[in-house]
């Protein structure tokens, strides 16, 4: 399992300093969601629109956690749908969810 971090307005995964990508086999593994929380912390991300995935080799079977209160982070509500004021999104205009188990056909 790999513990990586996804930017949910975006759709992209963490990929290294000032690196983000739309592959999920690219993206750094944090090894643990504690990391990767300290991670968004400690670089100042908006915490509301990130998410943990816990990714299988099966992406049906990933876990997707918002970054929240139960990582002791309380995030600034945002509004998803808007671009932000950085930049232009490398991500399409409608990005779906990271696959998830609760998704899956059982």
């Amino acid at each position: 399992m790999k513990v990586l971090l996804r930017n949910r307005a975006r759709g992209n995964y963490f990929l290294g300093v000032e690196e983000w990508t739309l592959e999920l086999e690219e993206a750094f593994d944090f090894q643990s969601p504690e990391r990767a929380v300290k991670f968004v912390r400690n670089a100042n991300l908006k915490a509301a629109e990130m998410e943990i995935v816990l990714a299988f080799d099966n992406p049906r079977y990933n876990i997707p956690l918002p970054v929240d209160e139960r990582f002791g982070v309380v995030p600034v509500a945002t509004d998803l749908r808007s671009a932000r004021a950085d930049g232009p999104s490398s991500a399409p205009p409608s990005v779906p969810p990271a696959p998830c188990v609760r998704d899956a056909a059982m």
